[in-house]
């Protein structure tokens, strides 16, 4: 079974039963959805619409009980200070649900600086592994449900330039932007 088809699988049964908590927010990038289960972050989501995301969620994660787990207000508040600048990211308990090779690739974007970027093919190198598992990095980093938090937007393809961001290439353009990268290309 690929990569892509265990973390279907996986997340199909993440947290099965649990509950996960739900809180929403305003940011320069648009709405913000943060759940939690009791063992900490296991959704970050940008994009315009609260019922969309929701259903997103929903999708991710259809046997868990939506809405009436850990309330996630205060990590909700902290990304939504972050996004506006106005503090650091905070270290936040993070429970996410992937195989351990998208776990491998998460933990390698968490080390990337705010400020700087990787290539799928650096990634790949940092990582000790052969230069042909960028395009299997990219997959890991498409898979990530918690956005900003692993910073998957910092992650650019071979040529440098943006693509493959699960929120939207403008967004990742902003986050970026925000980090204070310079950008080669304005697509």
């Amino acid at each position: 079974m690929g990569a892509q088809k265990q973390s279907s699988a996986s997340r199909r049964c993440a947290h099965a039963g649990r509950p996960i908590g739900v809180a929403f927010t305003d940011s320069p990038l648009g709405r913000v959805l943060v759940a939690t289960t009791d063992t900490g972050l296991c959704a970050v989501y940008l994009g315009d619409d609260d019922t969309a995301l929701l259903q997103t969620l929903h999708a991710e994660f259809p046997a868990a009980h939506i809405g009436s787990g850990p309330a996630p207000e205060v990590a909700a508040i902290a990304i939504a200070a972050y996004l506006c600048d106005q503090t650091p990211l905070p270290v936040l308990p993070l429970d996410p649900v992937g195989t351990p090779f998208q776990r491998l690739v998460w933990q390698a974007l968490c080390r990337i600086p705010r400020g700087e970027t990787r290539t799928y093919r650096q990634l790949a190198g940092e990582l000790g592994l052969p230069a042909s598992t960028a395009r299997a990095i990219g997959q890991a980093c498409a898979a990530n449900s918690l956005a900003i938090v692993i910073p998957c937007h910092r992650a650019m393809s071979t040529n440098g330039r943006l693509s493959g961001f699960r929120w939207g290439i403008a967004r990742k353009r902003a986050l970026l932007m925000r980090e204070g990268v310079l950008l080669p290309y304005l697509e």
